[in-house]
């Protein structure tokens, strides 16, 4: 059964267009800097629940929240003469006790508006695959004390 919603329930820029987000409209930034051969990023928010659990009970009383974890993987272009590293993105073996924290966002370049914002993140693993006849990416893990959406604030 389809549901017909007012157009008012829509919602829409200024100018009239609609104003569902999309990849076409998004910008990835790290540090402020735009990363120009990202091919795609995701991000996630979790929150750790654990189960009270009590005698004479056979559902749990309630679940505590005990921890909060975000997250991003960042598709990247590999470009000769670049690399993660070089970009500081990923600190250099000798650095990686001493290395700081980067700070992430997802921009929606219509609006201006900072869709995700992730602080205290640092590259955790990259993965990469050469193949014969295709173009190489870095698929780049990144950790995250939180991310913060534009319902948000700092």
């Amino acid at each position: 059964m389809a549901v017909n919603y007012p157009a008012t329930s829509y919602p829409r820029l200024q100018n009239g267009q609609k104003g569902t987000f999309s990849g076409a409209r998004s910008v990835f930034l790290l540090n402020s800097t735009p990363v120009a051969f990202a091919a795609g990023v995701s991000g996630e928010e979790n929150i750790d629940y654990e189960a009270v659990d009590v005698l004479s009970l056979l559902e749990v009383a309630e679940y505590v929240p005990v921890a909060y974890r975000a997250s991003l993987n960042a598709q990247l272009f590999r470009v000769v003469g670049e690399s993660i590293k070089k970009n500081k993105w990923m600190p250099l073996n000798q650095d990686i006790l001493t290395a700081g924290d980067l700070e992430a966002a997802i921009q929606d370049v219509v609006t201006g508006n900072t869709v995700a914002l992730f602080t205290g993140v640092k590259a955790s693993s990259q993965s990469w695959d050469v193949t014969a006849r295709g173009i190489v990416q870095v698929s780049v893990a990144f950790v995250a004390i939180k991310v913060i959406d534009e319902t948000e604030t700092v």
